[in-house]
């Protein structure tokens, strides 16, 4: 089921800066924005935009609100016609109106929630009990639980559901909540046996909560369901307590887990946040980056973390932030290491960050020996597209780096960085291709078409995303980079003995704009009875289609080779040229056979 986005949401996705700035020249000045007032004629600026608190105020005629106040003000428009101007400038759903405003009643839906949070940390309390047990286990001071709220869910499977029927809320609410479930014999607890954190947004409503499993149960980690209040993409866990701190710090350290965060807080680590256990979003982003644009990713330092991380460093970037890399040794995570070596260990990691830049390439580094000068060629190959992806400054001090590094010319790499004339405006995780601009979007389409395919695939039985990667299928355009990581992140909470994922909970994770791309794909592509004779089909046609772009760099290379008389060059690349046509022409039969 969709709900509609609440007005609060809404300004959670909308940046008051970036509205304003549209018709306002604003300049930065100490923690605000500064400019002259659209509102009356001035020469010296009086008008303020507070980027932390969402909010503008004239000193001069006294006009202020928020960022629809702004809309209506300056455009002359309703209240609602403002929001719909906002949401369809930015790509948001649009609200559902009644003749009064929104149909939803928030304020209800938040005190149900707050109803149920006030009982879940009453359930703690009577002690003993399994859920004090296990905060006990992990460390956790009376404070600490206290600060945030945290509860326990009883093992009766109807206890929540009888409290707050006896305090008037309503079946339909509970379930629309996700606060209960419907059974064969009536609604029941949807948690139950559980350690509950609450989650609570920036504007301190409770808008739904994350179960812990004790013991064995499974899934481990279960949440409350989407719905018109709680949009996990549009939120952090930990921000309501944990704003000031960032914005008086100018940094941000972003974990994964409850967990985490909370472990951290305790330590006196209090400017962090956390992305509810899910892949970094697009909105998540922008909200952080609007208490500070200096964020540091500390995740987990398995595989996991190291994809998570290279995710993060793309969306923080599009989101005006600069983001660095912590290397979490001694430990799996920030939490097992902030218990063992403390706080002042951990803020020295904090301090020592890799740049999102040295960070990318460090971790390219380690696929090749770089004392093999056949790999030093194939490490320059993958870190060319990085180096596309910089400022032009930062461009010349890496490629600078990289010559030191492994002996190459830096004009040399220069060449090979600006051989299309072309500059990608936002950094990839993993090698786009590199084909003329006249061929990208026609070709980048395609490559989109093909990755969503065999990721759509990997939906109706996630063994083929384990497939993909064994089979040498990168995942290269921006929107199939989502919908894997959103694969990947439903697959930790699969059902026992399910294979396949719910496409609508992939398109929940999703921004609006990428939504509705990925399900115009899902209405185009048919995949049919046969998986295995799919796949194989897709994959040949995957390969064909990077082989083919790789020709065509291959015969601009042998034009650059014969031009400048190197023999030698000329006969390598024409023997790659040779090779890469039989192996187009094997796979181009298995497409058509």
């Amino acid at each position: 089921m969709a709900f509609d986005n609440s007005i609060v949401d809404i300004k959670q996705q909308v940046n008051i800066v970036d509205v304003i700035g549209r018709e306002v020249n604003l300049k930065k000045a100490g923690s605000s924005y500064k400019g002259l007032c659209p509102f009356h004629n001035e020469k010296t600026p009086s008008f303020s935009v507070n980027e932390q608190g969402q909010y503008f105020n004239c000193f001069g005629c006294g006009r202020k609100g928020d960022v629809f106040r702004f809309v209506m003000d300056y455009y002359k428009l309703p209240f609602m016609d403002a929001v719909d101007k906002i949401c369809g400038e930015y790509g948001i759903k649009k609200p559902e109106w009644g003749s009064r405003g929104p149909k939803i009643d928030y304020d209800k839906y938040h005190a149900i929630n707050a109803k149920a949070a006030r009982f879940f940390y009453n359930c703690l309390g009577k002690i003993p009990n399994k859920g004090i047990s296990y905060l006990s286990s992990r460390g956790l001071k009376k404070e600490t639980i206290t600060a945030f709220g945290l509860g326990y869910a009883p093992p009766d499977g109807t206890a929540l559901t009888d409290y707050l029927r006896s305090q008037g809320i309503s079946d339909d609410d509970l379930l629309m909540l996700g606060l209960s479930s419907q059974g064969k014999n009536g609604l029941y607890d949807k948690f139950r046996d559980r350690v509950i954190f609450p989650i609570i947004n920036s504007n301190d409503k409770v808008i739904g909560f994350g179960g812990r499993a004790i013991g064995d149960a499974m899934p481990k980690y279960l949440n409350s369901p989407e719905s018109s209040i709680f949009l996990k993409k549009n939120n952090l866990f930990g921000l309501n307590l944990t704003r000031r701190e960032i914005s008086d710090a100018d940094r941000a350290i972003m974990v994964e887990g409850y967990m985490d965060l909370i472990s951290l807080y305790q330590a006196g680590i209090k400017n962090v946040a956390a992305s509810l256990g899910t892949a970094l979003t697009d909105n998540q982003a922008r909200l952080i980056c609007r208490y500070s644009k200096n964020i540091v990713l500390a995740y987990d330092s398995d595989q996991a973390g190291i994809n998570a991380a290279l995710r993060g460093i793309s969306v923080i970037q599009g989101a005006g932030g600069k983001a660095r890399v912590m290397n979490v040794t001694d430990g799996k995570d920030p939490d097992d290491f902030v218990k063992k070596h403390g706080k002042d260990a951990f803020l020295k990691l904090a301090d020592n960050a890799t740049a999102a830049t040295d960070y990318r390439i460090r971790l390219a580094a380690k696929d090749f020996d770089l004392s093999d000068d056949r790999q030093v060629l194939d490490f320059i190959d993958r870190v060319v597209p990085i180096l596309r992806s910089l400022g032009p400054v930062e461009q010349d001090m890496y490629i600078r780096k990289l010559s030191e590094k492994v002996g190459i010319s830096e004009h040399a790499i220069s060449l090979a960085v600006n051989s299309d004339n072309t500059r990608a405006k936002t950094s990839r995780p993993s090698r786009p291709l590199n084909i003329n601009r006249r061929d990208y979007k026609q070709e980048n389409s395609l490559l989109e078409r093909l990755e969503i395919a065999l990721l759509l695939l990997a939906s109706t039985d996630y063994r083929y995303l384990n497939r993909l990667s064994e089979d040498g299928i990168i995942i290269r355009t921006a929107l199939a980079d989502k919908v894997r990581s959103a694969e990947e992140s439903l697959v930790n909470n699969i059902k026992p003995g399910a294979l396949g994922i719910d496409l609508n909970e992939i398109s929940e994770l999703l921004d609006p704009d990428d939504e509705a791309a990925f399900r115009k794909y899902l209405k185009s592509i048919k995949i049919g009875h046969d998986d295995e004779a799919f796949y194989k089909q897709t994959k040949a046609a995957y390969f064909i289609n990077n082989y083919r772009v790789e020709k065509t760099e291959l015969q601009s290379e042998l034009a650059v080779a014969e031009k400048l008389g190197n023999t030698e060059e000329v006969e390598r690349i024409a023997t790659a040229l040779i090779e890469l046509d039989k192996k187009i022409n094997r796979l181009t039969e298995d497409v058509n056979g």
